[in-house]
């Protein structure tokens, strides 16, 4: 009985190691995501109006391909390829598209602080979006923390109700379609991996972003070069890191994290752009990050 005792011990302190180095993996990979992604959109936004949508898309697409390719080499090579559902992959691909590209549109109209804010309410139009599409309860509080997300960032856009509303607005469009995507990987989710998505994502988005380079491209000099590379690479190393994160780890314990890119949204705006976040994004910025998170952490409670 000691000896069975003593085994039994040993399996839960081995199993509670294990658990504890996953889910300090998982903040690190979540971590390093959020700042690369920040890191991206202020890339992005570095670039100014003159570069059009489809070229950076490009560029942010098929650059990102360098940092996965260990991943697909790793995965099988041409076996991450192998898909049951290709038409849920054009869905996805399609939304994910519209939400790429009314991202890239909006950074050049807003600042980068408010532009990465409303974002990240994409979790809040996630849950929206289940309770229509996927049939699932609601509770009370997640209603509630709903509706205060939504307060956030109407009271964030009203500042720009007479200069800029056709960036938030693009901005909001831009995580509704996020929120989408997150309802289509959630069905993807039990039959593809996670890199056999994020390839044909980026496939889909280089293809469409070099169609449309013959109708509208700027020939970039050697510095917007590369900051053009730096876009793709950065951006897939915080796919990966994402990818990695919710591997090792709960979207419970994940997806909090990445409301981290905040405060890096906050310090690149000040630090590249000298733009210092009025009280409206300040307010707004607590309002989601906060009903954000709830609605995260609670989402396995009903």
């Amino acid at each position: 009985m000691i000896a069975k005792s003593s085994t039994l011990s040993c399996l839960a302190t081995h199993n509670c190691r294990v658990s504890t180095n996953s889910t300090r993996k998982a903040v690190q990979y979540a971590l390093l995501s959020a700042a690369c992604f920040s890191l991206m959109f202020a890339m992005i936004k570095l670039l100014g109006k003159d570069y059009p949508a489809g070229e950076v898309l490009f560029c942010r697409s098929f650059f990102a391909l360098i940092p996965l390719l260990p991943v697909i080499a790793r995965e099988g090579g041409v076996k991450v390829f192998h898909t049951k559902h290709p038409y849920m992959h054009l869905t996805r691909s399609m939304v994910g598209l519209s939400s790429a590209f009314l991202c890239i549109e909006s950074l050049k109209l807003l600042p980068l602080s408010e532009a990465t804010t409303i974002f990240y309410c994409a979790p809040l139009v996630t849950t929206v979006l289940a309770i229509f599409i996927l049939g699932e309860k609601v509770t009370p509080g997640k209603l509630a923390a709903i509706s205060v997300g939504f307060f956030g960032v109407l009271y964030m856009m009203q500042p720009h109700l007479s200069s800029s509303i056709p960036g938030a607005l693009m901005a909001l469009a831009s995580a509704a379609s996020s929120g989408f995507v997150s309802i289509e990987l959630r069905k993807m989710g039990a039959t593809e991996k996670s890199v056999t998505i994020v390839v044909y994502f980026m496939l889909a988005c280089s293809v469409a972003g070099l169609i449309s380079l013959p109708f509208h491209m700027v020939i970039p000099n050697l510095h917007d070069a590369l900051l053009l590379l730096a876009i793709g690479v950065i951006g897939g190393v915080g796919q990966l890191g994402m990818t990695e994160a919710y591997h090792q780890a709960p979207a419970t314990t994940v997806a909090p994290l990445s409301y981290t890119a905040l405060v890096w949204a906050a310090l690149l705006d000040v630090l590249l752009f000298a733009k210092f976040p009025g009280q409206a994004t300040l307010v707004g910025t607590c309002l989601i990050a906060v009903s954000g998170i709830f609605v995260v952490r609670n989402s396995n409670k009903m």
